[in-house]
């Protein structure tokens, strides 16, 4: 006879892993904040993933807003270093990520190609810093942390 599979979640070992990310704080000239909305849910986030291997914190910075802007800079400060236990994610399985997330901030000169993004179904867009939207919880604590 075998044991229920919920029995035996008690023998198996939940893992907790150390994740890097590079978030990025752009602004544009007006120093409105540039949002992506996510596709699966209401909330907005800022653009963020996952450093890969052989890839600098920079570098990470960098392909993330290009993956999910289509934009690029030549200028990204860090602003900060964000680690903790408020920043972990527990998933179904038990398993623990613990982010350790570098902010950069930068700017984007809005020009034609910038609105025509902006204005499109793109989900992206700029929003006044007094007038956000509903953010993911990461990206609100990282935004309470570095104002």
């Amino acid at each position: 006879m075998n044991p229920p599979a919920r029995d035996l979640a008690q023998y198996i070992a939940n893992r907790a892993f150390i994740v890097v990310k590079a978030a990025i704080w752009a602004e544009n000239e007006h120093g409105e904040v540039l949002l992506i909305q996510h596709a699966d849910h209401s909330h907005w986030r800022i653009p963020a993933g996952q450093m890969r291997p052989g890839e600098s914190i920079e570098e990470t910075a960098h392909r993330e807003l290009w993956e999910e802007t289509g934009w690029t800079t030549d200028h990204m400060v860090l602003e900060g270093l964000h680690s903790g236990p408020e920043l972990r994610q527990l998933h179904t399985s038990g398993d623990e990520d613990y982010y350790v997330i570098a902010l950069f901030r930068t700017r984007i000169i809005q020009d034609d190609l910038v609105e025509s993004r902006v204005n499109s179904d793109a989900g992206l867009k700029f929003f006044h810093t007094e007038s956000l939207p509903v953010l993911n919880e990461f990206t609100r604590m990282l935004l309470a942390r570095s104002n």
